[in-house]
């Protein structure tokens, strides 16, 4: 009799998967590697006639979660540049893909993973898209194991080997910048209900699957309780900051001190000389009132967060990218002063805090304890910002909606590799954390499911590139995984242990990373590669001992 051929497609690998990709005979087996308590991910599409089928492993070593991958549209290519103000995505269809791009837009791929706890996957076209994440069960010990998995009809044999080496929890910091407002919307939760914050709970626990450590609270003119005279309340904010800490975040992000200012037609005032008072943005900030204000607001939230122990749990932004889209010399030594102005007021008054800014340069020397280039900002300074690692100064690294082309960025056209490459050019550049502004940065109007580049209200440049502004999509009952999310997860978890090997040997270190990272625009991003050296990281750091 002969035996029946399944066709789809199979992988371990870090790389998208496609509504319409080639499907071939499916193989009966597939390798996997990974430390004691890693989390691999296995992606399997599946050709079939049925409505849903049901998936399921069989094992004695790994508990599985299952997801429904889900494709979502991606409407553009983006640009080839690697400044904010150009052409973040290409409005008009080129006529072949773009070096940098996976496909040429428009074309649906699959990122979005809907949970499938009951194991039952729906298909769509006649295609079964299941995404399985592995978790060792508790002490699992190093050693070769077997695992079936099966959906449907379709039954394939895994085998994992597993090293000996942990990887060490949350020794790297992580953070992405999330929106309450599009988690009260998406979600319709009228915010500081208990209905809203256990949702809240459930995106906090999607951020530490990722190994976030930091969380974000933007202050906004809420806290103002009173303009004649100036004072603030703070205590709102209390049980969503101590909803945070209780789910393991470490310490929490505040800002801003400064305002851009608006222009007449209510955008921000971009290019400004002229920073104003986050709470009060009519008022300079070098004016004796708006100096007034800023004293007066940092002292009242310095006494919250003292009155819960909190102070010195604290990271603080005066102002994002204040070194960005400046008009001249003379407005960027404005800028500076009014800077280091609202610093030194931060510092009297909350002496616990930390000064965290995304920059493009090192020019605020003296105003920042965490530098945050971007990955442009870094390459272009790089011996100043290495210089600055010398002094033992903290430098991190993000992207954003640039850079663009051939850099290194998670956007839905470029390869789902180079989400995570960007942590081992982190480990590469001996840059200490990470940082993203779009967790799940849906603006009113904005689908997700329906289109994924987000509209820019800078008024500088196109839209944001596809996916830029997310990597979570607002499901039914919480927050559904982005493919982008596992990648930066895995990605995190690959600077922690690169962290164990270059303390042990820092030159087989560079030379292991240097297989695959050179810089930023310069890597080996093949599915096929970056798996070898991973399990040759691996076993190196299974050997427990390694020679200087």
């Amino acid at each position: 009799m002969e035996q029946f051929i399944f066709r789809g497609a199979l992988s371990g690998r870090e790389e998208f998967f496609y509504p319409d990709m080639p499907l071939k005979p499916l193989p009966k087996s597939l390798r996997l590697a990974m430390p004691c308590n890693g989390q691999p991910g296995v992606q399997l599409l599946l050709e079939t006639n049925a409505v849903q089928l049901c998936a399921s492993l069989e094992s004695n070593a790994f508990t599985p979660e299952f997801f429904c991958m889900k494709a979502v549209p991606v409407e553009y290519n983006t640009g080839d540049g690697s400044e904010q103000g150009g052409a973040m995505v290409l409005e008009q269809r080129p006529a072949h893909k773009p070096p940098y791009a996976t496909r040429l837009a428009p074309f649906d791929v699959y990122d979005c993973l809907k949970p499938a706890a009951d194991g039952v996957i729906e298909s769509q076209n006649g295609r079964a898209a299941l995404y399985m994440c592995l978790y060792p069960w508790p002490g699992l010990e190093a050693g070769t194991y077997t695992a079936v998995l099966r959906l449907g009809s379709y039954c394939c044999q895994l085998t994992i080997q597993v090293y000996d080496i942990k990887i060490p929890q949350d020794t790297f910091p992580v953070t992405n910048w999330f929106s309450l407002d599009a988690i009260s919307r998406c979600h319709g939760l009228q915010k500081e209900t208990p209905a809203f914050y256990e949702m809240v709970r459930r995106y906090a626990r999607t951020m530490r699957r990722a190994h976030q450590t930091m969380f974000y609270i933007e202050l906004d003119e809420v806290c103002v309780a009173s303009r004649t005279p100036y004072t603030f309340d703070f205590e709102y904010l209390r049980p969503l900051i101590q909803l945070f800490f209780d789910e393991g975040m470490q310490q929490m992000e505040l800002g801003t001190l400064l305002s851009r200012g608006f222009l007449p037609d209510g955008k921000p005032d971009m290019y400004t000389d002229s920073f104003k008072c986050a709470m009060a943005p009519d008022l300079s900030i070098d004016t004796p009132e708006g100096y007034a204000v800023t004293v007066h607001f940092v002292q009242a939230l310095a006494e919250f967060l003292r009155k819960y122990g909190w102070q010195d749990k604290v990271v603080f932004h005066i102002h994002d990218e204040p070194d960005i889209h400046f008009k001249d010399e003379a407005a960027l030594l404005d800028r500076k002063r009014q800077y280091y102005l609202a610093a030194s007021i931060l510092r009297k008054y909350l002496p616990g805090a930390r000064i965290i800014e995304a920059v493009a340069s090192p020019e605020f020397r003296g105003g920042v304890d965490i530098w945050v280039p971007g990955t442009p900002g870094y390459e272009n300074h790089k011996a100043d910002f290495d210089e600055l690692i010398t002094l033992g100064e903290s430098v991190w690294a993000y992207v954003c909606c640039g850079p663009e082309g051939n850099w290194l960025n998670r956007f839905l056209d470029f390869a789902l590799l180079k989400g995570r490459l960007l942590f081992w050019g982190c480990a590469a550049n001996r840059l200490g954390g990470f940082l993203h502004w779009g967790f799940n940065q849906f603006p009113a109007g904005m689908d997700p499911f329906t289109g994924t580049s987000c509209p820019n209200h800078t008024g500088i440049g196109t839209n944001f590139p596809c996916g830029d502004s997310f990597i979570v999509y607002p499901g039914t009952d919480g927050p559904w995984l982005g493919m982008r999310l596992e990648a930066a997860r895995r990605g995190a978890e690959d600077a922690a242990l690169l962290a164990v090997l270059r303390r042990r040997n820092e030159t087989a270190h560079d030379a292991l990373v240097g297989r695959v990272f050179q810089d930023n625009q310069h890597y080996n991003d093949d599915p096929a590669v970056f798996e070898a050296i991973y399990e040759e990281l691996l076993r190196i750091l299974a050997k427990k001992e390694v020679e200087q």
